[in-house]
C-alpha cells in the first residue's frame, strides 16, 4: 500500500491547506504519475500525482482542511 501526501506548500509545517478536488473517483484504479487531486493553501495551488499504480482510496473528502504531509489517500 502506497500513500499519497498533502504536499508541504508553505515553510510552515503548521499551515492546513485545502482539498479542492478529487479528479479521480474513489476506489478507481490509478497508474503512476496520472493527476489524483487539485489542493490549496495560501492562495498557492497544486495538483497531487500517484506515486503508483493501483486502486485508489480516498482518506479525506472535497473540501477538507488537511494539514500539509498529511495521509489524503492510499492506493493498493
Amino acid at each position: 500500500m502506497v500513500e499519497v501526501l498533502f504536499p508541504m506548500m508553505t515553510g510552515d509545517p503548521q499551515d492546513q491547506g485545502v482539498l479542492t478536488l478529487w479528479l479521480v473517483p474513489d476506489g478507481d484504479a490509478v497508474r503512476p504519475y496520472q493527476v489524483l487531486a487539485e489542493v490549496t493553501i495560501d492562495k498557492f495551488d497544486a495538483e497531487i500525482n500517484a506515486p503508483a499504480a493501483g486502486v485508489l482510496t480516498w482518506h479525506v473528502q472535497e473540501g477538507d482542511e488537511v494539514a500539509q504531509g498529511a495521509v489524503i489517500a492510499t492506493i493498493a
